[in-house]
């Protein structure tokens, strides 16, 4: 009876190796890598997409800025026929049909206005906060990939763990049978396996649930359904290499990409209080027009004169406010107070950035701690499973002990790449922090990825 048994164990667990060799054959033909997964999810990623068409606007601002120091040129034209009836002393009224036309061509250059000067040290700034914006969604895009990347593996090898376990949970099943009908068992191991196999089950049922969530988050940023091959991070040794925690938060302090992005926001709102406080003085501007006009007469005129107007006029046109209603006043106010607001916006980013690197730092440190534990852990399964293999081919161990200490390998090692998943993104999220995080360094993590079934001894 026993032969038979180790005959059914080693045939489940040779399907079970075929189908699962077959399916990662077959997915790593076409599976996507990381950089892959980037590339695609910067151009059909709504959100960064959107990020890229704010900075275009922007960069847009110089222009219109510029636009208000040099001239502008109008043309004006227009014509008019005017009917009706006229009476001079005591004659009789007459019909009277007048035409009329003309047309303006006018230039104006601005020689003095301080608004339109500052105007175009604020749209500078506008455009600096902007592309700090912009590195901000760049570096959220990279991270939100990264991170939904990691969760599909992590839920792939969840799954493994859980069909693992449930093969576990029904080896013993079909043990207590046996038992029981052979009368070496009892119908209370029956039951209890039973209840094992129904609790394996819900757990593989949530497994497969948990993976289809995570697959559709990477779908909502790359745009399409993903194809990844199972596979773990092999090298850390980049993390380990971190420096001095005063480094990265000097860094912060300077190069955050918000922080960045909040310095240019409040220089811009200073130069808005400059540009309302030159609301009081006066402007000088440049004016030249020359016009052309023409009319077949009046209805005021006994007899109707044809006339033609050519004329050319150059001047200075000086303009001084002396009163607006207390506007002007009020607007120096306002941006005043929202350039103070500006400031403690600043002040919360530069803390939030020295918090986001104090957090990611110890999640580097304590990551690689917990991995080198794990480590530990997945050795110690792994020489569990041999002894277990050797007690079952002397008669010391039963299938279903073998197949427990497989469930617990391949949960260790999930649990072991989870961490080493968690410590690589904690590296990236210290980097975004410090406003170093730059497409090379997901090249970098790209190399330190390897399938898992290459990765194994």
């Amino acid at each position: 009876m026993k032969d038979k048994v180790s005959d059914t164990f080693f045939r489940i667990l040779k399907v079970l190796a075929l189908a699962g060799a077959g399916a990662s054959i077959s997915v790593a033909v076409d599976a996507q890598t990381l950089v892959s997964l980037y590339e695609k999810a910067r151009t059909q990623d709504s959100q960064f997409r959107a990020a890229q068409a704010a900075l275009a606007a922007a960069q847009e601002k110089p222009r219109q800025a510029r636009a208000g120091l040099l001239p502008t040129v109008n043309l004006t034209a227009n014509q008019n026929q005017q009917t009706g009836q006229t009476a001079f002393d005591s004659a009789p009224f007459m019909e009277r049909n007048v035409q009329s036309w003309g047309w303006t061509l006018q230039l104006t250059h601005p020689l003095l206005r301080w608004g339109n000067w500052i105007a175009r040290d604020q749209a500078d700034a506008q455009v600096a906060a902007a592309q700090a914006q912009f590195a901000v969604a760049q570096n959220e895009l990279a991270l939100r990939t990264v991170q939904a990347y990691f969760d599909v593996e992590v839920a792939m090898q969840s799954l493994v763990v859980a069909q693992t376990q449930l093969d576990a949970v029904s080896e013993q099943l079909a043990v207590a049978q046996h038992g029981f009908k052979v009368g070496s068992g009892t119908v209370t191991d029956v039951h209890e396996a039973q209840a094992k196999q129904a609790l394996g089950t819900a757990q593989r049922v949530t497994a497969m649930n948990d993976l289809a969530v995570k697959e559709s988050e990477l779908e909502r940023i790359i745009g399409e359904s993903p194809r990844l091959a199972p596979v773990r991070i092999t090298d850390l040794s980049a993390a380990r290499a971190l420096g001095p925690l005063a480094e990265w938060l000097r860094l912060a302090a300077s190069d955050n990409a918000t922080v960045r992005a909040q310095q240019a926001t409040l220089l811009e709102a200073q130069h808005q209080v400059r540009k309302n406080t030159a609301l009081h003085a006066p402007t000088l501007d440049l004016t030249a027009n020359q016009a052309v006009s023409y009319s077949s007469g009046t209805m005021v005129s006994p007899s109707l004169v044809a006339n033609r107007v050519h004329s050319q006029q150059v001047g200075l046109q000086l303009t001084v406010p002396l009163y607006a209603g207390g506007a002007t006043r009020s607007l120096v106010r306002e941006a005043v107070a929202l350039e103070e607001k500006a400031r403690q916006e600043l002040a919360v980013a530069q803390r939030n950035a020295a918090s986001q690197v104090r957090q990611a730092y110890a999640g580097v440190v304590n990551g690689l701690a917990q991995v080198e534990a794990l480590q530990a852990a997945v050795q110690a399964s792994k020489n569990a499973v041999e002894s277990n293999k050797i007690g079952y081919r002397i008669g010391t161990r039963i299938s279903p002990d073998v197949l427990s200490a497989e469930q617990q390998l391949y949960q260790a090692e999930r649990d072991l790449n989870k961490a080493q998943f968690d410590a690589a993104m904690q590296e990236l999220k210290l980097l975004a922090a410090a406003g170093k995080l730059q497409e090379s360094d997901l090249q970098n993590l790209q190399t330190a990825i390897t399938p898992a079934d290459a990765a194994q001894p």
